[in-house]
């Protein structure tokens, strides 16, 4: 009995040595955190002039369809879009200025909102045999470092389909900027076609 009650008091001593050295992790996490947010909301406002915007290649795409998603998809051409995911809201506020915040998340989301609305406008393209207009349509959202998974599956199928298979090396290497969970399922899918 005397084994049992002594690795059961050293497994309670070990246990509590990690407890305790993880709760000292998790609080210099939190004071880092917000250490950085309270610099960040000091940070003034900068000129955000320069920023890689986005903008919808419109003299490339026939406006054929008519449809309510094309027409959604094309009033994205009038507002103004950014790509920033990937980056916290503390980020911003210590690069661009906590002025900045509100506008510039009002940018990404409109470039998000584009973003899932594009897989739908591909779908009707594709069904009305527009597919070079889909697939110029699918490189420029992924140039944007767009991390959506089913617009690189679109894109697959259409190299697949129009045998452009040396295509797809590119594909992986603009997958390589994305944030890590999002490209890794994006490679896995890529790199089983090769």
């Amino acid at each position: 009995m005397f084994p049992f009650l002594a690795i059961f008091i050293i497994f309670c001593i070990i246990l509590t040595y990690y407890i305790k050295k993880g709760d000292s992790s998790q609080k210099e996490v939190m004071e880092n955190f917000f250490e950085k947010e309270r610099l960040s909301n000091g940070v003034r406002k900068k000129d955000i002039s320069q920023l890689n915007y986005i903008t919808i290649p419109l003299e490339k795409i026939p406006q054929k369809l008519e449809s309510l998603t094309e027409k959604e998809f094309f009033s994205f051409s009038e507002k103004t879009m950014l790509n920033l995911s990937g980056i916290s809201n503390t980020e911003l506020k210590l690069q661009y200025g906590t002025a900045n915040l509100d506008i510039l998340s009002e940018y990404d989301s409109n470039y998000t909102d584009m973003i899932a609305l594009l897989p739908k406008y591909i779908e009707e393209l594709l069904d009305a045999g527009m597919v070079d207009t889909a697939q110029m349509l699918l490189e420029f959202a992924i140039e944007t470092k767009a991390d959506s998974r089913i617009l690189y599956k679109q894109l697959l199928s259409i190299y697949q389909e129009t045998k452009q298979l040396d295509k797809i090396d590119h594909l992986i290497l603009i997958s390589n900027e994305l944030p890590e969970i999002t490209r890794n399922l994006i490679q896995k899918d890529l790199s089983s076609i090769n």
